[in-house]
């Protein structure tokens, strides 16, 4: 230490704590210390220096090649495991970081209504009554697809239209040779059947299926161009018969009618179905809640709807089908 730098480092601190000798011994055992630590390093530097010059002279002779390799393969790796950690740990946080994000957006769980279907429009059918909306409707039970339909189907609605019967029945209540003229709508549609669930069907078919009661709604009403579940049956097409027809027809186009029209029917999607919740059976701890997220003023199901996967659907179906 020069004597300058030590006389600079003094002259700060206060005379009367120097003049303790205790603390100015401690004050120059730290410079001695400094002191050895400068020797220490010059001479570690010197040995350094001897070993680099006996490397040489060595390496010529290929005796230090191989641990020189191996040193440096060593270091590689010891780097490539260090920027693999440092990644990985970047990676876990950011994944964290998503899943928080995911979660406290609810991505991870939500299933919307308007994401899941196809079409969500209420269909266009000029012409028809809605006499359905007036009735009082009893409640669905699946336990009655054994004993009243003739065939559940899968498969796609490809054409959808109204039909207008008119005719005349005698009718002597309020006078003699009365006559009563009736005017009744229809909806009917074609379904190309693409799965047999029960009945005598045959995949490819395409069957016409005629409704009375149709409801026009956002969710009940099936639609174009959309794939559903529907059980069938028939009950030969014949409107209000009791009194004799005196013109006209009540002989509907087809004799297959849904079985319930009140409630959505099952609506196949990608991966799986949307099922309402009064399908008991179909719906396990492992199907989700839709959220019905469409704006609807005439939405006449107040239910709950749910996602059932494919696999799932396909070994319940069969235990209420058996």
């Amino acid at each position: 230490m020069k004597k300058n730098d030590l006389y600079n480092a003094l002259s700060g601190i206060n005379k009367d704590y120097i003049a303790e000798s205790e603390k100015f011994e401690a004050i120059a055992a730290d410079v001695r210390m400094k002191r050895n630590r400068k020797l220490r390093i010059i001479a570690s530097a010197l040995c350094l220096g001897v070993f680099c010059i006996g490397a040489i002279g060595i390496g010529k002779n290929g005796l230090l090649k191989s641990n020189i390799q191996s040193s440096v393969k060593n270091n590689r790796l010891i780097s490539q495991i260090e920027t693999t950690t440092e990644i990985s740990t970047k990676t876990a946080d950011s994944v964290q970081l998503t899943s928080e994000y995911s979660s406290f957006n609810g991505s991870e769980t939500e299933l919307l209504y308007s994401e899941l279907v196809k079409n969500t429009e209420i269909p266009e059918l000029n012409g028809y009554e809605n006499a359905a909306a007036s009735l009082d409707i009893s409640s669905f039970d699946e336990s009655l697809l054994l004993k009243e339909t003739d065939g559940v189907i899968e498969g796609e609605i490809v054409d959808i239209w109204v039909n207008t019967y008119e005719y005349t029945t005698a009718f002597d209540k309020f006078e003699p040779n009365g006559q009563l003229h009736h005017k009744n709508t229809t909806v009917a549609y074609k379904i190309r059947v693409d799965k047999v669930l029960s009945g005598e069907f045959s995949v490819g078919d395409v069957i016409t299926v005629e409704d009375v009661y149709f409801m026009l709604d956002s969710i009940i009403s099936i639609k174009k161009g959309s794939s559903y579940v529907i059980p069938i049956y028939n009950w030969e097409g014949i409107l209000y018969e009791n009194d004799e027809i005196l013109s006209g027809s009540n002989i509907l186009e087809s004799c297959y009618a849904t079985y319930y029209q009140f409630h959505p029917q099952i609506e196949k999607v990608d991966g799986g179905y949307v099922v309402p919740d009064d399908w008991k059976t179909l719906i396990t701890d492992e199907c989700s809640e839709i959220i019905m997220d469409i704006d609807d003023a005439e939405n006449k199901y107040y239910g709950s709807m749910y996602f059932v996967p494919d696999s799932i659907f396909n070994d319940r179906m069969n235990l209420i089908l058996k």
